[in-house]
């Protein structure tokens, strides 16, 4: 059974899949190849934090980053747009149905420009805040 963690983040890449004009939605960064199609977003969990709570349960902080990749002569309106239109997803439903207690959009990284086997890209990350409970010693 997978984890609460994998579980978030394949509903993250179900939510950014529903985002118009997105090419290559994944979690495999091995899957980067000359047919990638751009824009493309690859969801990671970063990193996570938890706390136990007197209920036998865990209170887990995870954060995830969401690498998008455009192609290089993108402009910044085209990555506010994606951006934009992915918070849109996950802020309509902010529990992943019903999945976590809250989920949203909490910052975005420096961009940086890359040369790829694609050619020349635009790479800007997406921060993602996702808060749940699960009980003690569960995956």
């Amino acid at each position: 059974m997978p984890t609460i963690a994998q579980q978030v983040r394949e509903r993250l890449i179900v939510e950014i899949k529903k985002v118009s004009g997105i090419g290559t939605v994944s979690s495999d960064w091995k899957s980067w190849n000359q047919t990638t199609r751009l824009p493309a977003a690859y969801v990671i969990l970063d990193s996570d934090d938890s706390e136990r709570a007197p209920t036998r349960s865990k209170e887990v902080r995870a954060h995830y980053r969401i690498a998008t990749v455009l192609h290089s002569q993108t402009t910044q309106d085209k990555f506010d747009d994606l951006r934009g239109s992915i918070e849109t997803q996950i802020e309509d439903d902010p529990s992943l149905g019903g999945l976590v207690l809250d989920a949203w959009v909490s910052g975005v990284s420096e961009f940086a420009t890359s040369k790829t086997i694609a050619g020349d890209v635009y790479v800007r990350d997406i921060f993602v805040e996702v808060h749940y409970r699960h009980d003690r010693g569960a995956p």
